[in-house]
């Protein structure tokens, strides 16, 4: 039995991409990589927090669980804040590369259980991916900006980024690549990104920074959106721009 790290866990509605809206149960696993100066959950950075909190009655009522959980009790947990709405499970972050073999598990448990499988990652890992990828229903993968300030080897994400990407949409995934938008971003860089995906079944999804996020006035305009989103639907069939719209509703 696997075991690994986790920030949060929890169930709530999806706030990003073409899913927006669905509730989902979302497993927040610790760590990340990358050091996106927008990140929204800078606490999920830490790679071995010494709690996991559950929001939701489950255990009567015990909101916190000591790291590392097992796959057994996480899918104990799921079984408990389970709900007929659910559409889905959700492996977000953080980065739940971090713990592919502990991903792996907990998603093939959940299959036994008849539910899908929703991974959000950024593909930092082309092996990690490749390991699990078969238990997923869905991927929903980053392609990081140069102006990002992600990594500091900017060739090799986005080649990580890219094969993880053509690795879904091959094994039938359903895929969905999200790109978060600054203000003054670089045409010709979503150019170059979109006919890098030219003939890969997938979604194209164009994500606003919040100001919430941000924290400084990078929010891009709507005319900016309306060129950013010209330039991709001339590369790519399923175009569309999305907020996060879980900042909107005030919920997780």
């Amino acid at each position: 039995m696997k075991s690994g790290y986790i920030t949060e866990l929890f169930s709530s509605f999806q706030g990003e991409g073409p899913y927006v809206g669905r509730r989902q149960i979302f497993i927040r696993f610790a760590g990340c990589p990358y050091s996106c100066f927008y990140c929204d959950t800078p606490s999920a950075k830490e790679p071995k927090p010494s709690v996991c909190t559950v929001f939701g009655n489950v255990r009567n009522n015990n909101n916190s669980f000591e790291n590392p959980m097992s796959s057994h009790l996480v899918l104990e947990l799921l079984t408990e804040l389970r709900t007929p709405d659910l559409h889905s499970i959700s492996y977000t972050g953080g980065e739940p590369l971090f713990y592919a073999a502990f991903v792996k598990e907990i998603a093939k448990g959940a299959r036994e259980m008849h539910l899908k499988n929703y991974i959000e990652t950024n593909g930092y890992s082309t092996r990690a991916f490749a390991s699990l990828v078969d238990h997923f229903d869905f991927a929903s993968i980053d392609i990081k900006l140069r102006c990002h300030q992600a990594s500091t080897d900017y060739d090799k994400q986005y080649k990580n980024e890219l094969e993880c990407i053509r690795i879904s949409a091959e094994r039938g995934l359903e895929t969905i690549v999200k790109v978060v938008v600054i203000k003054d971003t670089a045409i010709d860089e979503i150019e170059k990104i979109c006919k890098d995906l030219v003939g890969l079944n997938i979604k194209f999804v164009l994500q606003p920074v919040t100001n919430e996020s941000a924290q400084r006035d990078i929010v891009p305009g709507i005319k900016e959106l309306f060129a950013i989103s010209e330039i991709a639907g001339a590369f790519l069939p399923d175009v569309m721009v999305i907020p996060q719209v879980h900042k909107i509703l005030h919920v997780p």
